[in-house]
């Protein structure tokens, strides 16, 4: 067939070298022109293009069983392999920066036979007799028997052919910075999770680490939070790396030096999109289908998955069955972590209002992990949800144990240490502080 695939991210080029190596002909439509070698790769159109991913073990292991070459270009552009002692080689994920990953996914793609890259805008999806017949490209048709819309969370050319879906928003917003450790230094403190994650009263931090030294501290407030919204000025988010503890260690400026401007952002959504069942020869994958929170470290590994499966789906089946199989698919294998992220969003942020938890309310995992420490059998369940190795349906026997608990009276501990309004007046203070001459 010839295949039309909107967006030359991870996902998009996943599944376009899935399909050219079943022998289709693919056109690898982007806005982005692609990296030039040697120069800094700012791409057009992904905001969070430079922000931390989680690259999970589905991941390293998608890319081992089916694209080798590809795994092996994004290891010897500098990805480590994290194992930690006494987990077997399975459960290893990659430590990349996005930027690094999809230079060598797309220096792989380009140069595969069977891929055509085209630079442009696209405008429209061209029907004919209910079927997708190709798209509009800066006003030029582009024919396909297939259009796959891998245009991530901001695309909306496809949206009209598809049922209603779900969208709601996460609550929360963030600030980043991305730092590399000094030569011959050691990484700060670990505690399992993307390298280094504490939650406080009113706020959350995390370090990702990445390739060749480098790592991004992240902190997650409520979108709400005009204070907390100054961490976006670097003078507050680095005092506020040198009050928290942990993120003091990695921020030392003995140990390390930050490589990149804070980057700030809102807007945060779960979503989840039907596939577009009446209409022959049009599907969705990636961010295009299903959005989370991106603090749960889960897009690419579900968009890679759906990249995959829709590979599986043009070899097994009818095109003309394409969609109700992929919807299905999705249906079970993503819907799920939607409406789990809505739970857990909404959980976190009442547990970040101080008020006791509400047993009618979400119960998210920061109530079931503390809950757990009564019911050690959990992590039987706890344990291969946290790795995404289990379905988040797995957990609703335990958020009704939990619920029963606080009918109880129980009532999940507070986290120790900085609040959110220890935080607050540091950073009110430090933006005080008059400017060196």
């Amino acid at each position: 067939m010839e295949i039309a695939v909107v967006g030359s991210g991870p996902v998009g080029m996943t599944a376009a070298l899935l399909l050219a190596r079943q022998g289709h002909q693919l056109t690898l439509i982007d806005r982005d022109p692609g990296p030039v070698p040697g120069r800094r790769w700012n791409r057009v159109g992904v905001m969070q293009f430079h922000l931390p991913h989680g690259f999970r073990h589905q991941c390293r292991r998608l890319l081992l069983e089916r694209l080798p070459d590809v795994h092996d270009a994004v290891v010897a552009a500098g990805a480590t392999v994290a194992l930690a002692s006494g987990v077997p080689d399975s459960a290893a994920g990659l430590l990349v920066r996005r930027s690094v990953f999809e230079r060598a996914l797309w220096e792989t793609a380009s140069r595969e036979p069977g891929i055509t890259r085209l630079t442009g805008h696209v405008d429209a999806v061209e029907i004919e007799s209910g079927r997708a017949a190709g798209v509009v490209v800066d006003s030029h048709l582009v024919s396909a028997d297939l259009v796959v819309d891998a245009s991530g969370r901001a695309g909306r050319v496809t949206r009209n052919f598809r049922p209603l879906g779900q969208r709601m928003d996460c609550g929360m917003a963030y600030a980043a910075r991305q730092y590399r450790l000094h030569p011959g230094a050691e990484p700060g403190p670990r505690n399992g999770g993307p390298s280094f994650m504490a939650q406080h009263r009113g706020f959350l931090v995390m370090v990702f680490e990445h390739d060749a030294g480098t790592f991004t501290v992240l902190f997650v407030r409520p979108a709400d939070d005009k204070t907390l919204a100054l961490l976006r000025y670097p003078a507050a988010f680095e005092a506020a790396c040198r009050a928290v503890p942990g993120l003091d260690e990695w921020t030392d400026p003995r140990r390390s030096e930050p490589i990149d401007v804070v980057r700030a952002g809102a807007g945060l959504t779960n979503e989840y999109h039907p596939q577009p069942v009446q209409l022959t020869g049009l599907v969705a994958i990636g961010d295009a289908a299903c959005v989370t929170n991106p603090q749960g470290a889960r897009g690419i590994p579900l968009g890679l998955q759906s990249a995959v499966e829709l590979a599986d789906l043009v070899r097994d089946v009818p095109i003309a069955e394409l969609a109700p199989h992929l919807d299905a698919w999705s249906q079970k294998h993503l819907a799920p972590w939607f409406h789990d992220h809505l739970i857990g969003d909404a959980s976190l942020l009442a547990s970040w209002s101080g008020r006791p938890a509400d047993p009618d309310g979400p119960i998210g995992i920061e109530m079931l992990l503390p809950a757990a420490h009564q019911h050690p059998e959990w992590m039987a369940t706890l344990g291969p949800y946290l790795a995404m190795e289990a379905s988040p349906t797995a957990l609703a026997p335990l958020r009704e144990t939990v619920r029963a608990q606080l009918r109880d009276g129980w009532q999940p501990p507070r986290p120790a240490g900085m609040t959110r309004d220890d935080l607050a007046a540091l950073i009110m203070d430090r933006l005080a502080e008059p400017v060196p001459a």
